[in-house]
């Protein structure tokens, strides 16, 4: 077997500079004082003249202790975010489409923007992956004639959204990288298209083989309903949005509430991200001009069956051609009854329905946008953060609401810059491209960084839908987590008594044991992805979220923004200081603020939840699945000369080697978080207690623990990658390879759990209590 670690991640060996620095601190912190004097006369509006204004105005408690100029820098940042600002600059952007791959133009007036702001490096960066453009969209009923029908496959006009009017500028309804093909086929309903439902109709006789698929929007990503019903012979696939989901069942809808009305579609994309997201052609490898690409038909994350994306209004006509045929299924287990007036049945239909998708493939330019601010003293360590830029039409919340929270960072770091602070570590800023195809822009920078990123990076901040709602919720690496805690609970939303923190922790759903609000394991979805599952960089996602009605539709406007969604900008400002708040404390506090053992903690969870994995299907329908004697199965795995039980057998039910790896790696982050703290309250923070020798052994000290809290996401890096989707490093976090979306901890493990590949799941437990093993070494300081 392979190692368990990624070649590329670094070892405990490696050296990190830390030659007067001390003097850098200096020097900057007499420029940012000096900078404080001046800035009270370039924003005498925010201070009034009062330098003590810009501490003052917003005190909220640092998460990090007082380190002097970075404090102060927290606390300017949370001062500055705008709400009309924010609120301008998405009406702004929600004014035109922004599809990926056609508009260099959308790259330019940011780099123009930024370098505005006050950002010193700001770059374009091109890549040219595959990209599909709709040529021709059809569907109907074609016969009998009693029932034909001509879906009209557009959004109609409502009178008080301006942006809706403009047709013209608004993109035909497809899906991103659709395959071409026209069929006509009889139709069968497959409710969710997940793989439970598919199995199903199979229990139940019913064929897809060779019939088109209507499927719904929901649990599962589209690119896996489609990969799904391919994979059972369909020969194409409509997807719509029921109401039962996103629309009337829900509450009003557009324009009277947020909620999708009868002729909004869902675009997006279907590519099987599930296998690999970014450009098709070139995986693992970037796409640039001279790379050797697949051929299209060679590409494994790409479907070759048609789809479309339909409203609901048109799916109407299509169930009431399926009403008596087939099974009816309003008592099937799993909620296959939508909220349609329509008798809903599994089909197939004695009608004929013919889908047309052509589209145009092509190998496009893409561009993003990178700035970058270097650190001070720690310049080689780099805290990223981005968000994508275009959208499938206006998108104002998806991702207007994330682009706009950036480039109100963007104009605060600016300030802040001006003012004479500068980052103790490298901060870069990315508005990404083509993320709605497959997370395109930033998979291909990552791959073409890899290993400086393996290397360097601290941590990724995304934002994507940053607000649809008032409620906040995220999902990180677990060595995040914390310090989501500490920095919501400095941010006040405007208007309110509470903060961010408060009213997360005030919301009945989603805690921890210890009543700490939920943070979610990252699967993918969004830019994180190639950070957290390719690269191995501590990642974090969150959102101030809400009722998704509009979502993908050219319903998701300004107007539904302003009249609906956050009317006085109040969640756009919060959102800001968040992203601000976890960028500071990321790129400014002298100790890294990542908490291993928080990490160490959730590994024993998966391990628990594996367990229970395990028993549900050791022991299906049985209630108490965590008590041994109540499982009737207990299956043992014939083992050769095994190093740790000899030649016999091993049953799957027992994974104390695993627990005791995980409870081994948990001693040795305790032990390394102690460490940091005698060292902090010996030498200080910034290592600036006695005499010079003693400084600088602090800062070497210190530099090397800070390594060891940054590379520790990287261990658990595979460099084979996960089985039959190698792209996927991570052993701990992955998508699931049969949702796509949510995250499936200890994906190895569960996947052999699922199909019941017993043999592989010892050979794979195995090598994750190896890998957890050095890990802890790693921690330790061992090489």
């Amino acid at each position: 077997m392979k190692s368990a670690v990624g070649p590329d991640c670094p070892s405990v060996g490696a050296r990190h500079s830390t030659r007067a620095r001390y003097i850098r601190h200096a020097l900057v912190t007499l420029t940012l004082a000096a900078g404080l004097v001046l800035f009270t006369f370039w924003f005498p509006s925010v201070v009034q003249l009062d330098p003590v204004a810009i501490l003052s105005k917003h005190h909220h408690p640092s998460p990090g202790g007082d380190y002097g100029p970075t404090l102060d820098a927290y606390r300017l940042f949370q001062a500055l975010p705008d709400p009309q600002k924010l609120r301008d600059r998405l009406q702004q952007y929600a004014s035109s489409v922004h599809q990926a791959g056609v508009n260099r133009t959308d790259a330019e007036w940011t780099r123009s923007q930024w370098l505005d702001f006050g950002l010193p490096e700001v770059d374009i960066v091109t890549y040219e992956p595959l990209l599909n453009y709709p040529l021709e969209q059809r569907l109907a009923i074609v016969e009998p004639a009693s029932l034909q029908f001509e879906a009209d496959l557009n959004e109609a006009i409502i009178d008080e959204d301006d942006t809706s009017h403009l047709q013209r500028e608004i993109p035909p309804v497809f899906h991103g990288h659709s395959a071409s093909g026209d069929v006509t086929a009889e139709l069968v309903y497959a409710n969710y298209g997940t793989r439970g439902d598919f199995a199903q109709l199979a229990r139940r006789g019913v064929a897809v083989k060779g019939r088109i698929v209507l499927v719904r929007y929901g649990r599962i990503a589209r690119g896996v309903k489609v990969m799904l019903a391919e994979a059972a012979g369909a020969a194409g696939v409509l997807i719509y949005s029921d109401p039962a989901d996103d629309g009337y069942a829900r509450g009003p809808v557009y324009p009277d509430g947020p909620f999708r009305p009868a002729g909004s579609v869902e675009r997006g994309s279907v590519l099987f991200m599930n296998q690999y997201p970014g450009d098709p052609l070139t995986p693992g490898e970037a796409a640039t001009g001279d790379v050797k690409r697949l051929p299209i038909g060679s590409a494994r994350n790409l479907p070759t069956i048609p789809s479309l994306p339909i409203s609901y209004g048109n799916a109407l006509p299509l169930l009431r051609a399926l009403a008596g045929h087939g099974h009816n299924v309003s008592d099937w287990a799993g909620g296959w009854s939508g909220a349609l007036p329509v008798t809903y049945a599994t089909g197939p239909s004695t009608a004929r329905i013919q889908l047309v998708n052509r589209v145009r493939n092509q190998v496009t330019p893409i561009w993003n946008v990178v700035a970058r601010i270097k650190g001070w003293q720690e310049p080689d360590r780099v805290v990223i953060a981005g968000s994508h830029r275009d959208s499938w039409v206006f998108g104002a919340a998806d991702p207007g609401s994330g682009t706009t929270t950036l480039f109100e960072t963007a104009r605060a770091l600016g300030v802040l810059l001006r003012a004479g602070w500068r980052p103790r570590r490298t901060i870069i800023l990315a508005s990404w491209d083509a993320e709605e195809y497959g997370l395109t822009g930033s998979t291909e920078w990552v791959e073409d960084h890899r290993d400086w990123l393996r290397d360097k990076a601290v941590a990724y901040l995304n934002l994507d839908v940053a607000v649809y709602g008032p409620h906040f919720i995220a999902g990180a690496s677990p060595s995040l987590v914390p310090l989501i805690y500490n920095v919501t609970r400095g941010v006040t939303v405007a208007g309110t008594n509470q903060t961010v923190y408060d009213e997360w922790v005030d919301r009945p759903e989603g805690h921890y044991v210890d009543g700490t609000p939920y943070v979610t394991p990252l699967g993918s979805g969004s830019d994180y992805t190639p950070f957290l599952q390719h690269a191995g960089i501590a990642s974090v996602d969150f959102s101030f979220a809400g009722p998704r009605g509009l979502y993908h539709s050219a319903y998701d406007s300004f107007h539904n923004m302003a009249k609906h969604v956050d009317p006085d900008f109040r969640y756009h400002q919060a959102a800001t200081r968040v992203l601000g708040g976890l960028l500071l404390r990321l790129a400014d506090l002298p100790v890294v603020p990542l908490n291993l053992t928080h990490y160490a903690t959730a590994l024993r969870r998966h391990v628990a939840e594996l367990e229970l994995a395990i028993r549900r299907k050791m022991c299906p329908g049985e209630d108490n699945l965590m008590n041994p004697l109540e499982c009737q199965r207990d299956p043992t795995v014939a083992t050769g000369a095994d190093a740790a039980t000899g030649p016999g057998h091993r049953s799957v039910l027992d994974l104390g080697r695993l627990y005791k790896a995980v409870d081994h790696l948990t001693e040795r982050t305790t032990d390394l978080h102690h460490d940091l703290d005698k060292l902090t309250a010996k030498a200080g923070a910034f290592c600036d207690r006695g005499s010079h020798k003693q400084r600088k052994k602090c800062r070497a000290q210190r530099a090397t623990l800070n390594a060891r809290l940054y590379h520790f996401e990287c261990q658990f890096l595979r460099s084979e990658g996960i089985p039959s989707r190698p792209w996927f490093k991570h052993t701990v976090y992955a998508p699931g390879i049969y949702t796509g979306y949510s995250a499936l901890t200890l994906p190895i493990l569960r996947e052999s759990v699922e199909e019941e590949q017993w043999d592989r799941f010892l050979t794979e437990m195995d090598a994750m209590v190896h890998l957890l093993h050095r890990a802890a070494d790693f921690v330790k300081g061992k090489d």
